[in-house]
């Protein structure tokens, strides 16, 4: 069955002059849930093989008005309800809810192969995968974006990007860590890492093209790559990502239980809990 055929859950589909447009779609900011993040994997994977597909525009769907950014950490998860939105990043009610069952295999599962392959769907594809950044982008929807080929970054409202997640004591995996090495100046990415720092688009210092329409700045470029040969493209994108991609090959137990002793531990469950508790408030 074709990707236009099937049924989505939490994306929209469409393929226009052999550009195949991904839109995220789930309500309350993209967090990333189990389902999200596997239909983000099975989407791209379907684009690899499909010869029809030239290449891939990632977007969301979540258009809302601007509103004041808080000053409160945890107004983060209601605010962004009301704002334009990229992705919140991994959904805090599954990890908190795995947490509190203690459960270490399916922990293990969910941010070791579910969250870490569903956030760098973009770096496995072969085909060129543009980025449409045009709302607050936060943690895992982070990492999506920078797993991305070409970022578009949006100008018509600012938004925030950066990642929450020691906040609440929630460690980062190695290949997460590995990708904000390897796409950020190193003093921001640790800072972003270890603070948990939160930049305007206005002032993230990536180097990307900015538009008030960024899909049509993506889907420019996607023209330009789909019009070249593909193969040297390809060959290029997986030795520019070999030292990430390796790292799925690997199966580390001890940074594993590192991280089921970080979020289950106490502090971090109360973490969550007051998080979470804000957020229904």
């Amino acid at each position: 069955m074709s990707l236009l055929q099937q049924h989505w859950k939490t994306l929209s589909i469409s393929l226009t002059d052999a550009i195949l447009t991904i839109s995220m779609n789930r309500p309350k900011a993209n967090a990333m849930s189990p389902e999200l993040l596997n239909e983000l994997i099975h989407a791209f994977n379907q684009a690899s093989n499909d010869n029809k597909i030239k290449g891939v525009l990632l977007r969301s769907n979540l258009r809302h008005t601007f509103v004041q950014w808080p000053n409160n950490f945890f107004q983060l998860r209601i605010f962004l309800l009301s704002s334009s939105t990229f992705s919140a990043g991994a959904d805090l009610s599954t990890v908190y809810n795995l947490s509190i069952a203690r459960q270490r295999a399916v922990i293990d599962n969910f941010v070791f192969e579910t969250l870490s392959r569903g956030m760098t769907a973009p770096l496995h594809c072969s085909k060129p995968v543009a980025c449409s950044l045009d709302g607050h982008t936060i943690a895992g929807g982070l990492m999506l974006a920078l797993s991305c080929d070409y970022i578009a970054m949006g100008t018509r409202k600012p938004f925030r990007i950066g990642i929450t997640g020691p906040i609440v004591g929630i460690p980062y995996p190695l290949k997460a860590v590995k990708l904000v090495q390897h796409q950020l100046e190193p003093q921001l990415g640790y800072r972003f890492l270890v603070d948990a720092n939160l930049v305007s688009s206005n002032d993230f210092p990536i180097r990307c093209e900015r538009s008030e329409t960024p899909d049509d700045l993506a889907r420019k470029w996607l023209k330009m790559i789909s019009e070249r040969p593909l193969k040297g493209f390809q060959i290029t994108k997986q030795k520019w990502w070999s030292d990430v991609i390796e790292l799925d090959s690997k199966d580390n137990e001890k940074e594993k239980q590192e991280y089921f002793e970080a979020v289950t531990s106490d502090e971090c469950m109360q973490a969550m809990k007051k998080a979470l508790n804000k957020d229904t408030k």
